[in-house]
């Protein structure tokens, strides 16, 4: 599979605001931790849940390789951010009381990714994932109208429990569940989004099904104002180490 152009893609994320269910889950993760601890999101681009982190009294670091991401994430005031991949965290060992990744997983080696993770995590430190799989797939806003997009990400996309199998095989005590967001937009942001590549997958298709399925959609919304509902279909998962 070809490799996605970070750069491109965080420029696409300019249309592709954090939205309010997504700095609840980055809050949720905060559970329980006491204030003040070091804190890592990993593939954590702009830094907007790391800021979040940040007002909350923790000692907030984003990891992401894409250097437009790493100077979006440095203007948050108390962010930390470092270069780099999930595979080959830059940090000494028992050095975060948290790792998270929020739609980051499925970059690289996953496995590896989590190994890292039990590495930097402190002693009964938490890992908080939150990704999409199988059920979410098929029944995207994207995959509706670019049919390849489903069977590209079920191949991206680690299967939830295969994580969750393989986080208890390296000596994790592992929960896990579903929920859904209600996300709404009109058609035209839509439509810019996915011009802008506001999601990797979109690198990944071919230019023909691209024009084909904005076409489509072209007809299907002729209002650019139309407003459009729709679901994503959330897996989370919570290790301790």
């Amino acid at each position: 599979m070809a490799d996605i152009d970070l750069e491109a893609l965080a420029r696409g994320y300019e249309h592709r605001p954090s939205s309010n269910a997504s700095f609840r889950r980055a809050e949720s993760a905060l559970e329980g931790l006491p204030s003040g601890g070091r804190v890592l999101d990993v593939g954590g681009g702009r830094g907007d849940h790391a800021a979040l982190w940040a007002a909350a009294g923790f000692q907030a670091v984003v990891l992401d390789p894409s250097e437009r991401m790493a100077v979006a994430a440095k203007r948050h005031r108390g962010v930390s951010v470092a270069r780099g991949r999930g595979e080959a965290m830059p940090f000494a060992d028992a050095s975060f009381a948290l790792v998270y990744f929020h739609l980051s997983l499925h970059y690289g080696d996953w496995r590896s990714a989590l190994r890292e993770t039990q590495r930097v995590l402190l002693p009964r430190g938490r890992c908080v994932i939150w990704t999409l799989g199988p059920r979410h797939h098929r029944a995207s806003m994207l995959a509706q109208w670019f049919p390849s997009i489903a069977e590209i990400d079920e191949a991206r996309f680690p299967d939830p429990e295969e994580v969750c199998r393989y986080l208890v095989s390296i000596g994790s005590d592992v929960m896990s569940g579903e929920s859904n967001e209600v996300v709404k937009n009109t058609a035209s942001r839509w439509r810019m989004a996915v011009e802008a590549g506001f999601i990797s997958t979109l690198q990944l298709i071919d230019g023909a099904e691209l024009r084909a399925g904005l076409t489509e959609f072209d007809n299907s919304y002729p209002d650019p104002g139309e407003e459009l509902t729709y679901e994503m279909h959330w897996d989370w998962i919570v290790s301790i180490r």
